[in-house]
């Protein structure tokens, strides 16, 4: 089942949308909201699948708001206004559906999401329920378990995983990675990403890894603590 959030401000355009959704059987509507900041505690709490975003809207634009979020679904930009598609496309969205739009056209849509659900079976929604991951390494996928995984190392467009008994070097970017991996990895620094469940040591400005040590940059300070706070609750640090 694909879950399914409308935001739009127009009370038709958000009645056509959801009635089209419940058309369709594969399909679940989560939720249909007339502001993006109305539907924020739903998507913090509740991940879906997919997302159909107006872009003009009062308070904060669709593009604005998407890219305030730290969990992103599927994308699908809904809006009159044909010149936003080139930035929508640059955002990554899923599809681009240009008001007035049909049934057929809402099937098209649907057919490309669905494509791409299947191609990425790491979308952040889905690693709930998921123990691993598929990475690229030169011509063939390789699935890593989650668990293995103790952090990440960029370096301009590669990643290098390093797991309890491999490396594995892909070509990505550390944002791509990001947006892949649970809540149980963060980003320390524009070069590292940590599974919080492989640190040994927690400084005020760095941790341990086995023998690596990783400096905390100064802006992901804040959100890496958070962070070892939420799955360390009595955690200690060094002063050192």
């Amino acid at each position: 089942m694909i879950r399914c959030v409308v935001i739009d401000d127009e009370p038709l355009a958000r009645q056509l949308l959801s009635d089209f959704i419940k058309k369709v059987p594969e399909l679940a509507l989560e939720g249909s909201y007339s502001s993006a900041l109305a539907a924020l505690e739903k998507l913090h709490k509740h991940p879906v699948d997919v997302l159909f975003l107006d872009i003009q809207m009062p308070d904060i634009t669709g593009i604005e708001f998407l890219k305030t979020l730290e969990l992103k679904p599927l994308v699908v930009f809904t809006t009159a206004y044909a010149e936003h598609a080139l930035q929508g496309y640059e955002l990554d969205v899923a599809d681009y559906l240009l008001k007035p739009f049909d049934f057929n056209r809402f099937l098209k849509c649907i057919n490309k999401i669905t494509q791409r659900l299947k191609a990425e079976p790491v979308a952040k929604s889905s690693l709930e329920k998921s123990e691993f991951i598929f990475v690229k390494d030169g011509t063939k996928q390789v699935k890593i378990p989650l668990n293995s995984i103790r952090f990440i190392k960029g370096s301009r467009e590669y990643v290098t995983i390093v797991t309890d008994d491999k490396k594995i070097m892909s070509l990505q970017t550390m944002k791509s990675m990001e947006e892949m991996l649970p809540d149980e990895f963060v980003r320390i620094h524009n070069s590292f990403i940590i599974s919080l469940a492989a640190v040994d040591t927690i400084f005020k400005n760095k941790l341990q890894v086995g023998v690596e040590i990783f400096p905390i940059g100064i802006t992901y300070k804040k959100k890496v603590f958070e962070a070892l706070g939420r799955y360390y609750p009595t955690k200690k640090i060094r002063e050192d």
